[in-house]
């Protein structure tokens, strides 16, 4: 009998070891598993096939202005009046005096100390322009005194620039429908030049793992995303990536050549740009200039741009960074290339 119990405290004894470790191991499941199930969530997020964030096209305002208020953006302008002044014939104060400002040139105030970054910017302060500076004064002309950061909505901005326009004896007609329809197409198409990589790369097959060394060498070309990305990049930031360049290039106008060229005044220019450096004849045999278009395809791969160049650098492969740097070497110039 004595026995008997022994064996049945035994057995007990085993069945309850089983079932706390069945439960344990459950528990464990439950606590562990949506950790696990949140750190794969966060790899998903972070995968190639996600694109990477980037400044966005600045949306249109043209179509806005016929039912934008003036006097909502006279409030909102109030906050300029730091360094502007609105009235016809006030002095200017840090800015200029903007009476008379849309559709006029960009220097627009005579005898206004105005910026190189502004002043050689040679067309009139048209509505999109206005909201294109609005957006970003710096992105817009990069090397502008003006320290304003901008205004991120559209409706904003078009009451500002609605209340502008009636800044004149004689303000500046509305956009006409052509005129809308052009800067919406505009948008639109910056858009989809942003989104296209995204959706190219979801909609390609895998890679093959035999590609060819030639093939692996030429990432695909997403140029026309990153002109898109120029007006609202940051030439400072852009300016910090090409330190990496100075061990082969100097910047500033004048300076000698190191083993690469000086790249002052490259953009808008000629290939082989510079006077007397001795360019491979890969270089000086590409046709076309250093358009914006060029030197984002250049920058992102310079050995597959131009097969037989000299420049050993691996290049940029995220498009906001070219497109940073574009924005800073536009600003190397006396006379800056339009923001596309």
């Amino acid at each position: 009998m004595s026995s008997s119990l022994e064996l049945n405290k035994i057995i007990g004894a085993i069945l309850v070891a089983g079932l706390v470790a069945l439960l344990s191991g459950t528990l464990a499941g439950m606590l562990v598993k949506p950790h696990h199930a949140e750190h794969e969530a966060a790899a998903v997020g972070e995968g190639g096939a996600a694109k990477p964030a980037g400044p966005a096209p600045i949306e249109p305002i043209s179509g806005l202005l016929a039912s934008a208020d003036p006097a909502k953006g006279q409030e909102i302008a109030k906050k300029c009046a730091t360094c502007h002044t609105f009235g016809k014939g006030e002095p200017a104060k840090v800015g200029p005096n903007l009476w008379g400002i849309v559709g006029n040139k960009h220097g627009h105030m005579e005898g206004f100390a105005y910026s190189t970054a502004i002043s050689s910017i040679n067309k009139p302060w048209g509505y999109e322009e206005l909201n294109h500076f609005i957006t970003s004064p710096k992105a817009y002309a990069p090397g502008t005194k003006m320290g304003f950061a901008g205004l991120p909505k559209a409706e904003d901005r078009a009451n500002v620039i609605a209340y502008l326009r009636t800044l004149a004896d004689t303000p500046l007609p509305l956009p006409t429908q052509d005129e809308i329809d052009a800067a919406n197409k505009a948008y639109e198409d910056a858009k989809a030049a942003a989104a296209a990589p995204a959706q190219s790369s979801s909609a390609a097959p895998a890679a093959s793992t035999t590609a060819t060394t030639q093939e692996a060498a030429a990432p695909a070309d997403d140029s026309a995303q990153v002109v898109g990305m120029i007006a609202s990049a940051d030439p400072a930031q852009g300016q910090e990536i090409a330190k990496k360049c100075a061990a082969c290039h100097t910047f500033g106008q004048g300076q000698p050549a190191k083993v690469g060229p000086n790249l002052y005044g490259i953009v808008g220019n000629k290939h082989a740009h510079m006077e007397g450096f001795p360019y491979s004849d890969a270089m000086k045999s590409t046709a076309g200039n250093w358009d914006y278009a060029a030197l984002a395809h250049f920058l992102l791969s310079p050995k597959s741009a131009v097969p037989g160049t000299k420049m050993a650098f691996a290049g940029l492969k995220k498009p906001e960074e070219r497109a940073a740097v574009i924005a800073y070497l536009r600003t190397l110039s006396d006379n800056p290339v339009p923001l596309p």
